[in-house]
């Protein structure tokens, strides 16, 4: 761990209007500084086959992969990233930046649990995206592995449970566990939220409500990043946001979509006057990290430039 820092450009950003389908709103943010390092996104990266992605060995690790970029550039793999194939499906546990011309290993968390044989050797990028409460466990899980200088382990079995409850709760069964399977059966209703919010062309980041609870925030340095993460980010939140309707809500906690933009004004306020931790992460850059009254969260810099933040509500 080094030393504490704050992100006080981050209370800076433009606030946009909430737009609301369903139980769900979003809250569009403008205004984070772009950087000029060049990169990919890692399913840019796997389509265009600079980078490969396998198992360690032969015999494989669950809670790691091995990625080998051929490239010149860096490659971004953003947390919650599903990657499927070779023994078993995962995600990525947290975002990692990948230098030019390396081999590295990459810290996951299994998403199908009763699969442990070869499907190819190698991993390919999926459609789906970790749902945003898996994604916010193991931001929270990471507050003690990184402290306890464990980097980005997991609790591989709420993992499982929490997918497993996912296939439960939506009527969506598969036969290896697979969270894959659960949100393929379910992409009409997925396609429901992501046709009902659009991009508005230029943002950077968004903050998220569901059923007016404040759930995070995401942003980024780019608007093209952010216009190609947006998809997979509202198909996150959006499987939380099919599990929670219907659900009964603190009325105090609750948010109107007129109400949400103030609220979001308050929690960028919060992030600007916290204190962050950084640490060394996977790759290159800084990972820092927060914990404050309202959220918690998580932010990769290269440099000055934030290339990735993440907030998650409290």
């Amino acid at each position: 761990m080094k030393s504490s820092n704050r992100i006080t450009k981050i209370s800076d950003l433009e606030i946009g209007k909430p737009r609301t389908v369903l139980n769900l709103t979003s809250v569009s943010l403008w205004g984070n500084p772009a950087s000029s390092l060049d990169y990919l996104l890692v399913d840019d990266a796997l389509a265009a086959e600079k980078v490969v992605v396998e198992e360690v060995s032969e015999g494989g690790s669950v809670p790691e992969l091995r990625m080998t970029n051929f490239s010149k550039r860096f490659v971004l793999v953003v947390d919650g990233t599903e990657l499927v194939g070779a023994k078993q499906n995962r995600i990525v546990n947290a975002s990692f930046l990948i230098p030019p011309d390396s081999i590295t290993k990459i810290p996951v968390s299994c998403v199908e649990q009763g699969r442990w044989q070869y499907r190819g050797k190698e991993f390919r990028a999926s459609k789906h995206y970790s749902p945003h409460s898996i994604r916010r466990d193991n931001v929270m899980y990471h507050k003690t592995t990184l402290k306890e200088k464990r980097g980005y382990a997991t609790d591989q079995g709420k993992v499982w449970a929490s997918v497993a409850d996912m296939s439960h709760k939506m009527e969506a069964p598969t036969m290896t566990g697979a969270m894959n399977d659960v949100l393929e059966q379910k992409q009409a209703s997925i396609e429901e939220y992501r046709k009902g919010i659009a991009l508005e062309g230029s943002e950077t980041g968004t903050a998220f409500f569901v059923n007016g609870i404040f759930q995070g925030i995401e942003l980024f340095d780019k608007a093209s990043t952010f216009g190609k993460m947006f998809p997979k980010l509202l198909s996150g939140i959006a499987v939380d946001a099919m599990l929670a309707q219907g659900a009964r809500l603190s009325a105090r906690r609750a948010k109107s979509p007129e109400e949400a933009t103030e609220y979001v004004k308050r929690i960028l306020e919060e992030v600007g006057k916290s204190l962050f931790e950084k640490y060394e992460p996977v790759g290159v850059g800084e990972d820092w990290r927060y914990d404050a009254k309202r959220s918690f969260g998580k932010a990769l810099h290269y440099g000055a430039d934030l290339i990735h933040f993440s907030a998650f509500g409290k």
